[in-house]
């Protein structure tokens, strides 16, 4: 009887073989696949670098196909190509679109960068233990030193790739309260500090490590839109005679809405005075440190506690890749680092005192080897050229705000810092000038052919363009100004006919 259950065994493990080997797909069918694949890409790109396909499709939403169920049974993978790619075309608003002008572009993936995400993911490169993937586990470290060394931080630091700026500030939030060994019973009475402009990764971040008790305070900002470090520190002195404990200031180099930058030295300064951490975040302005034109901006940097810059903005790789960088690395080993090695470790030569693993510097244990979506497009083409194009976006955003100032038919609040240019039309007589220009608005983007998001200033209605996409040119801001310019008179003339 046993015999017989041993062979049925194992011949349902034989056709189970079979049924299963589809999972591995031969090289004639790969290659197929690969043909497909490149096919649609080549076709992506054709149709990105013309003006007239617009970021936002404009087909009828309702005439598109309906997203198929998953099924039990297989389907023909030129169908299954053909309905991804559909779907592809028509997801709404391309981010890698040279007229995306909305939020803050992650800039499309330069094609090196795309193959750093394929090429990993085809080997299933795991990278979280130095000891089993050495190499790869040295290359995220070099890249790590290489955004460290740009900010000005001295040896002992260390970091993490993480999934982008929202984990990182994540991780940053839980480093900090772990290293002041602040205690639950506590949390009620820490107060964090931040402008109203700071990224809502902040607030999810608190949440996320337990603080939700925790008091964020908005300080004070000046007319462009900057932290101010005396409004900061009469904060910080009033929390503490009210008996409150004052634990980190959030600066941002680069904020979402305005392209504002908080003053870091000045706020260092008051950080160090009081022994309060400071995070910076430079998720959308950071790699614009490499640009010697706006290198003031990043005075004080190097003080800071951590930092967080994300490579799928400012390095144009696909999105999913952020940067956290700890000045006191033993502190983020500390907050990170398992207690005891698991029992399903031991035995096996996995961690190491003289090598950190990266599972041991995130919260991360299991991660895809996502440094070499950095690694690829940097060494492939060197510094220098992201260099010169993170200072053409400059160059860009100055070049739109000068020909808007230049009609007198807009008001602008600030000259942009980096690559955000806010900027709102004159409205008629006797019209609202928020709903002229939402209307503005709403022509913009209502044809496709560029894409931007508002900003809302103290109940102000503002049109923003922010430019950081790698694929951007003179010829495209033309394209938006010549747009804007157009539907502004197209609404004007409609609203004096209608008067």
């Amino acid at each position: 009887m046993q015999e017989a259950q041993e062979d049925n065994l194992h011949q349902t493990l034989l056709d189970l073989k079979v049924k299963t080997s589809v999972l591995e797909v031969p090289q004639v069918e790969r290659e197929k696949m690969t043909s497909r694949t490149m096919e649609m890409v080549n076709t992506y790109d054709d149709n990105i670098r013309n003006l007239t396909w617009g970021p936002v499709k404009t087909s009828d939403q309702g005439s598109l196909p309906a997203v198929d169920e998953i099924e039990e049974g297989p389907s023909e993978y030129e169908l299954v190509m053909q309905d991804f790619n559909a779907h592809l075309v028509n997801a709404g608003v391309n981010p890698g679109h040279p007229t995306f002008f909305g939020a803050i572009p992650t800039g499309g993936g330069t094609y090196p960068a795309s193959l750093g995400a394929f090429i990993p993911a085809t080997f299933a490169t795991y990278s979280g233990v130095h000891l089993k993937r050495t190499s790869i586990v040295e290359m995220e470290n070099k890249l790590i030193t290489w955004v460290a060394d740009l900010f000005g931080y001295p040896a002992g630091h260390a970091g993490n790739i993480s999934s982008g700026g929202s984990l990182a500030t994540l991780t940053a939030l839980a480093v900090a309260w772990d290293s002041r060994e602040l205690k639950a019973a506590d949390f009620h009475r820490c107060v964090i500090y931040c402008s109203e402009f700071a990224h809502d990764a902040v607030k999810k971040g608190l949440r996320a490590v337990g603080m939700r008790e925790a008091t964020l305070r908005t300080v004070q900002v000046d007319k462009l839109f900057k932290m101010t470090a005396a409004a900061l520190e009469r904060q910080i002195l009033e929390d503490k005679k009210a008996g409150l404990l004052p634990f980190l200031v959030a600066a941002t180099v680069g904020t979402t809405l305005t392209g504002s930058v908080d003053p870091v030295n000045d706020i260092a300064d008051v950080c160090d005075r009081h022994q309060l951490w400071l995070h910076v975040d430079a998720a959308y302005g950071g790699f614009f440190a490499l640009c010697d034109e706006v290198k003031q901006l990043f005075a004080g940097v190097e003080r800071s506690d951590s930092i967080v810059v994300n490579p799928h903005k400012g390095l144009f790789v696909p999105c999913g890749v952020g940067v956290l960088v700890v000045k006191d690395g033993k502190k983020l080993q500390q907050c990170c680092s398992m207690d005891h090695t698991p029992t399903y470790f031991r035995g096996a030569p996995m961690f190491s005192a003289e090598h950190l693993s990266p599972s041991e510097l995130s919260f991360e244990l299991t991660r895809p080897f996502r440094g070499a979506q950095m690694w690829l497009p940097l060494k492939m083409f060197g510094v220098g050229v992201f260099r010169e194009a993170l200072k053409e976006k400059l160059l860009l955003a100055r070049y739109l705000y000068g020909k808007l100032k230049e009609t007198g038919q807009f008001e602008l609040p600030l000259e942009p810092k980096l690559t955000v240019v806010l900027f709102r039309a004159t409205a008629p007589p006797g019209v609202d000038s928020n709903n002229f220009n939402q209307q503005l608005f709403d022509g913009l983007n209502s044809d496709g052919k560029i894409f931007m998001t508002p900003a809302v200033l103290s109940d102000q209605f503002y049109l923003r363009v922010c430019v950081l996409c790698f694929r951007t040119h003179i010829e495209h801001l033309d394209l938006c100004f010549s747009l804007i310019q157009e539907k502004r008179l197209h609404i004007w003339e409609l609203l004096r006919c209608d008067a």
